[in-house]
C-alpha cells in the first residue's frame, strides 16, 4: 500500500471531520469503512445486525483508516453474536460447540456444562465484554493486510489512554496466515489466546486438486445441467432477500443464532459498496445456493454462503458451492481460509487445519478484569487437545 503524507500521530476521528479525513485515504481503504463503518455510525448496530449490539469509533493511522468496535457491555443480550461478542465466543458458542462435537461423549458434556456454568457467571461479574476489537469487520473470520501498516506497541498505548477500561483485542490471528501480526503483538505484550480451528486452502498451489473429492464434485455439477452459477452484479432486493434467506437457513436455522444475524439493509451496504461479491446458484429463475467473497491483501474468505435446504440432498448443494469457491480462489491465487467447521469435508477437499487466535492486551487492568482471559487461557490446553484428538 502506497505511503501516505498525513500526520502520522493515531487520532479517533470526529464525525464532522468525515469528509475532510476520509479523502487522504485510498480508495479500497474507504470501500470497507463506508460499507462496514458508516452506516454502523448513523444508526443502531442491532437495526443492522440484529444480534450485534456495538458502538463504533474511526481510528485514523498514518496508513489507513481502522474500526475500533465497542461491545456495549453493561447489558448480556440474548444470542449475542461471536463476532462482536467474547462472551458470546468463548461461553455462549463454546457450549453449543461442545454439545454438537462432542454431545456423544456424555461424561465429558456433563462436565463442560459445569465450567461453562462457573465461566459465565464470572465472565459477567468480570465485565468480559468491555473491550475493544481492533480492525473488527464483523465477519466471522477478520481479515488483515498480510503485514502489520502502523506501529503496534505504539498504537496499544494510543488505546490505553483512551479506552482505559477495556482489554484491546485483535480477532482471528492465524499465526500461518499473519505471522508477523502474531509476532509482533506478542512482543507488544499481547495474550496468545485460543479462539478456534481454522481450515485454510492453498488455492494457488493446488491442493484441492490433489484430493479425489474434487473429481467426484465436479462429476456431480456436470450432471447438474439445469444449474448454472452466475455473479450478482447489481442485485436487487429481491435476489438479496433470498440470498438473506438461504443465508438464514443455514446458519441461524441448522446451526446457531450465535450467527451474525445480518438484515436486508446490511447485505445492501456490503453489496453496493463492493464489498462483498456474491456469486449465485440458479434454478431456472430461482436462486437455490450462493456462496459471498471478501478479499483482502491475498487472502479470501466467505463469510456469507447458504443454501435451499428444502432442495434434494442428492443434488450436493454444499458440495457444489464450495467447489465453486475454491475455484474461484484458484482463478485469483488466492489463500482460501475456509473458516471452521465440517472439517472431515474441508480436509477431504485439501484445506490444511491451523489455530487460530484473538490476541488480548488487558496488563493495564485490575486482577478480576483479567481473571476471564487467564481462565480461557488455562481451558484453552484441553480445548486444543480435544480439538486436534478429534479433529474438529
Amino acid at each position: 500500500m502506497k505511503k501516505l503524507e498525513v500526520d502520522p500521530k493515531f487520532e479517533l476521528i470526529e464525525v464532522t471531520r468525515f469528509s475532510e479525513v476520509l479523502a487522504k485515504y485510498p480508495l479500497d481503504n474507504l470501500q470497507s469503512i463506508k460499507a462496514l463503518y458508516l452506516p454502523l455510525l448513523e444508526q443502531s448496530s442491532a437495526q443492522l445486525i440484529n444480534n450485534v449490539h456495538v458502538d463504533i469509533e474511526l481510528l485514523q493511522t498514518p496508513e489507513r483508516i481502522l474500526g475500533l468496535v465497542l461491545p456495549q457491555a453493561n447489558t448480556a443480550y440474548p444470542e449475542e453474536s461471536y463476532v462482536a461478542s467474547p462472551y458470546g465466543q468463548y461461553v455462549d458458542y463454546g457450549r453449543y460447540e461442545t454439545a454438537l462435537e462432542l454431545g456423544k461423549l456424555r461424561w465429558l458434556n456433563v462436565l463442560a456444562n459445569w465450567i461453562f456454568d462457573v465461566l459465565g457467571k464470572i465472565c459477567r461479574w468480570a465485565k468480559f465484554d468491555q473491550v475493544v476489537l481492533v480492525d473488527n469487520l464483523l465477519f466471522s473470520t477478520n481479515l488483515y493486510p498480510r503485514k502489520p501498516d502502523y506501529d503496534l506497541g505504539e498504537l496499544r498505548h494510543f488505546l490505553q489512554k483512551h479506552f482505559p477500561d477495556r482489554v484491546i483485542v485483535y480477532r482471528s490471528i492465524c499465526p500461518q496466515v499473519y505471522p508477523e501480526w502474531f509476532a509482533e503483538l506478542k512482543s507488544s505484550g499481547f495474550k496468545v489466546v485460543f479462539s478456534r480451528q481454522v481450515y485454510l486452502l492453498d488455492a494457488p498451489g493446488g491442493a484441492h486438486r490433489r484430493k479425489r473429492a474434487l473429481d467426484i464434485d465436479s462429476r456431480l455439477a456436470a450432471k447438474q445441467k439445469h444449474l448454472r452459477w452466475a455473479f450478482l452484479e447489481n442485485p436487487d432486493d429481491e435476489q438479496l432477500t433470498r440470498i438473506l434467506d438461504l443465508y438464514n437457513q443455514l446458519y441461524l436455522e441448522k446451526y446457531a443464532r450465535l450467527n451474525p444475524q445480518y438484515t436486508l439493509a446490511y447485505l445492501k451496504n456490503l453489496t453496493e459498496g463492493g464489498l462483498i461479491q456474491l456469486k449465485a446458484l440458479w434454478h431456472e429463475s430461482n436462486i437455490v445456493a450462493f456462496t459471498g467473497y471478501f478479499i483482502l491483501d491475498g487472502v479470501m474468505i466467505n463469510p456469507l454462503i447458504g443454501y435451499d435446504r428444502s432442495y434434494p440432498q442428492k443434488e450436493g448443494l454444499y458440495r457444489l458451492l464450495t467447489m465453486e469457491t475454491m475455484l474461484e480462489a484458484e482463478k485469483l491465487g488466492m489463500l482460501l481460509n475456509m473458516s471452521s467447521g465440517a472439517a472431515h469435508f474441508k480436509r477431504l477437499r485439501g484445506a490444511e487445519a491451523q489455530l487460530e487466535f484473538n490476541m488480548v492486551y488487558d496488563r493495564h487492568l485490575p486482577w478480576w478484569r483479567r481473571l476471564p482471559w487467564t481462565l480461557t487461557r488455562i481451558i484453552s490446553v484441553p480445548t486444543i487437545w480435544l480439538v486436534r484428538r478429534y479433529g474438529l
